[in-house]
């Protein structure tokens, strides 16, 4: 097994997004690693996508690991404290507190908004319009890694070699994980979504997160900072099949999710609004990727959307990177203290294998409960029958586990650092996993 020794460790984090902002910060406080981040975007990105919830998970872990950046996210937020879903026709069928299900409210914000928070104390630290051309293992039995890159601006190449892991945060089209794992497969279910940002009415109609249904058709919104409305439309499509461009007018729109009793006041206003900003909607296929974390030589870790992409039905894409990014940090702050402490060599395969197994199972579990929800989204669906199961039982404790069963700070109190034989048995394991897998 190749292994660090002397010098700091190397790591390069590559994507500036959630799980990167949180690794990136969470090295710069550990003694004994040197970090580097690249981003291709800018500083600000505020082009970056639209909006998103982030949920009660995320802040739970959140306030353990980084209680000052989770008090800035409440205050620069609205919170998100109900789930309000029924039929297009106004007939609610599920309205619930989050605090009957989660220890804490989850958050409605900007995605810029959220980038701007997570890089404020960063932005000397972060390799910003800078592109990776090349990447890959070197002949180094100590810090096996190198990578190229081109910064946009200035066109200037420079080679970082003695890398001893790189972090791939570089999203659901992960240019690292194409490069070490091959280009995923995703599934697709079957379903068109399309995105808007928009003004709310003068009377704000829209306030907290709701879902409307028509058959197997969707209207999601809810409020955002500023007085603007976030809404994401889905409808039923062929599995695997492209967005047919017909649906993309505002005939079909109108027409997909109205109910024989018509529309309620809050759904004929978000499908005028809908309508009225057709050529502001950015159109996509719900899908998810296989799960990957680390590759088989040990010292290449995928966390967010790069390591497992999934359907957004539960809201949990942004919200498992915050959890994938909290958990790197306290686990690795914690390796390389007692590292120093005992003047051990840390093993970055075993390191990246153990992160593995503390991780999976959670990941698993939520990206299959996504796919569960997202029945109501799909052709021939019953909405009033997939809502109301949402009221009992079955749902709502897998919802409080979502919400809830995230780790605690206390369980890294422990020495999470095994002696080296110990190090060499799990990455034997994982080792063997993955090569039956990949």
């Amino acid at each position: 097994m190749q292994e660090h020794t002397g010098s700091p460790l190397r790591i390069v984090v590559i994507g500036a997004g959630v799980a990167g902002c949180l690794v990136t910060q969470s090295l710069l406080q550990t003694p004994g690693a040197e970090v580097i981040c690249i981003e291709k975007g800018d500083e600000k990105n505020e082009l970056a996508g639209t909006a998103l919830n982030v949920g009660p998970n995320a802040l739970k872990v959140l306030q353990q690991v980084f209680p000052t950046l989770a008090e800035k996210l409440y205050a620069e937020s609205l919170l998100w404290s109900s789930w309000k879903a029924g039929l297009t026709d106004g007939t609610v069928l599920f309205d619930r507190s989050l605090l009957d299900v989660a220890d804490n409210p989850g958050i409605r914000i900007r995605w810029s908004e959220l980038y701007q928070i997570l890089r404020a104390n960063l932005l000397s630290y972060v390799r910003y319009h800078t592109t990776v051309i090349e990447m890959g293992y070197s002949e180094s039995q100590t810090a096996p890694l190198f990578v190229t890159t081109r910064n946009q601006l200035t066109g200037e190449t420079e080679k970082i070699d003695r890398i001893d892991l790189i972090v791939a945060c570089d999203g659901r089209y992960s240019q690292v994980r194409e490069t070490f794992f091959g280009t995923p497969q995703p599934e697709h279910l079957g379903v068109c979504l399309y995105r808007l940002l928009a003004p709310n009415r003068s009377d704000r109609l829209i306030d907290d997160y709701q879902q409307w249904f028509h058959q197997g058709s969707r209207l999601l919104t809810f409020a955002i900072p500023g007085d603007e409305i976030y809404i994401a439309g889905s409808f039923p499509i062929e599995k695997g099949g492209e967005i047919p461009p017909e649906a993309k007018t505002t005939a079909f729109l109108r027409s997909v999710y109205q109910s024989a009793k018509g529309y309620s006041e809050v759904c004929q206003f978000l499908v005028d609004t809908v309508c009225d900003n057709i050529d502001r909607i950015h159109w996509a296929r719900l899908q998810e990727i296989p799960t990957v974390f680390r590759d088989r030589r040990g010292h290449v870790l995928c966390l967010g959307d790069s390591s497992h992409a999934m359907v957004p039905t539960l809201g949990q894409g942004a919200t498992q990177a915050f959890e994938d990014g909290c958990f790197f940090a306290v686990y690795v702050r914690q390796i390389l203290a007692q590292a120093n402490l005992q003047k051990r060599a840390v093993p970055i395969p075993a390191l990246t294998a153990q992160i593995e197994a503390a991780r999976r199972d959670r990941v698993e579990f939520v990206k299959t409960f996504s796919r569960e929800a997202s029945q109501s989204l799909l052709a021939g669906s019953n909405p009033a029958i997939e809502l109301q199961s949402w009221n009992q039982n079955p749902f709502l404790t897998k919802l409080k586990q979502l919400y809830r069963g995230t780790f605690q700070q206390d369980t890294f109190q422990q020495d999470n650092f095994q002696q080296e034989t110990s190090y060499q048995a799990t990455f034997a394991v994982h080792n063997s996993a993955d090569s039956s897998s990949w």
